[in-house]
């Protein structure tokens, strides 16, 4: 009998999915690639594996061939090792924005994270500009717009938040991720907290797999889920590094949670949201918002 392969560690399936996931999305049956823990029965394992989502997972015999998912793709690391890794391929809904479809939320001053703003979603929390330096808000783009100018009522439009009376920040600028930040429109606006989670945004770090996150959003409020895949890409605003929230058998978000913040059990903001897919959730990692939006933390209170 064969030996059994050893597991491969982490760093080489995330290489391994930075070259070969676009592949993997080309084939028409898949909506997202990301890395994450192997299921086999629907029990996690210690083992890494890129994990392939798929709206609908069929037995291979009923699959065509040139849509068949493989079960192991090889790979050569940058050091020159030939490693096989694994494919796990489960069964996912494809993540949706969400952005309010019903009229919720109140109107809240000063203003905190986790409350209804824009056309129809959350604040996500006070960050700091690097461009203007001055506090902003931040939540997404499909929530507060993407226009320069553009007023943020609090609540929401969706919420019946009327302008100019309940204008509370302005749009200065959105990235080439689903985010965008607002400047206040006075000094007395903001609440430099997130509702439920304490104060934010004071420090940022990266997500792991396995580790547990909460999040405070207009419509579900304070929720608790897994990060499950990190690396995760389903072609949304041309992320490729997104994060796979686990809501389990409990509801981690739904419609007008979006722009909220994932934070973890110490403080740090690890992603903003900008979707769901069941009882999961869908949102980049905060360093790469961060980045795109040329955003820092917020100076210690």
């Amino acid at each position: 009998m064969a030996a059994p392969r050893p597991s491969v560690g982490l760093d080489a399936v995330r290489v391994a999915r930075e070259h070969l996931g676009a592949d993997l999305l080309a084939n028409p049956d898949v909506h997202g690639v990301g890395v994450g823990l192997r299921r086999r029965a629907g029990t996690l394992t210690d083992e890494y594996a890129i994990v392939v989502h798929l709206s609908r997972k069929l037995p291979p015999d009923q699959v065509p061939e040139d849509r068949l998912v493989p079960r192991t793709l090889r790979f050569t690391t940058p050091d020159g090792r030939e490693v096989v890794v694994p494919v796990d391929v489960q069964q996912r809904p494809s993540p949706l924005l969400e952005a309010a479809a019903v009229s919720l939320g109140s109107r809240v001053r000063p203003v905190p994270g986790g409350v209804s703003a824009g056309f129809a979603g959350t604040l996500g929390g006070w960050v700091w500009d690097t461009v203007t330096n001055q506090a902003v808000a931040l939540s997404n783009r499909h929530v507060f717009g993407s226009l320069a100018g553009t007023r943020v009522p609090q609540p929401s439009a969706e919420d019946g938040g009327i302008l100019p009376a309940d204008e509370v920040a302005v749009v200065l600028r959105a990235g080439e991720l689903d985010a965008a930040i607002a400047a206040p429109v006075s000094e007395v606006v903001a609440d430099l907290v997130v509702l439920g989670l304490g104060p934010a945004v004071l420090s940022i770090a990266d997500a792991a797999i396995g580790q547990t996150v909460r999040k405070t959003g207009r419509t579900t409020g304070l929720t608790a889920g897994v990060v499950d895949l990190i690396d995760y890409d389903s072609g949304h605003s041309g992320s490729r590094s997104d994060l796979w929230i686990d809501g389990d058998s409990a509801d981690f978000s739904d419609a007008g949670d979006s722009g909220a913040l994932y934070v973890q059990p110490d403080g740090a903001v690890v992603g903003l949201h900008w979707g769901g897919a069941g009882n999961d959730g869908v949102g980049h990692q905060i360093r790469d918002v961060f980045r795109d939006l040329s955003l820092t933390t917020l100076p210690a209170l």
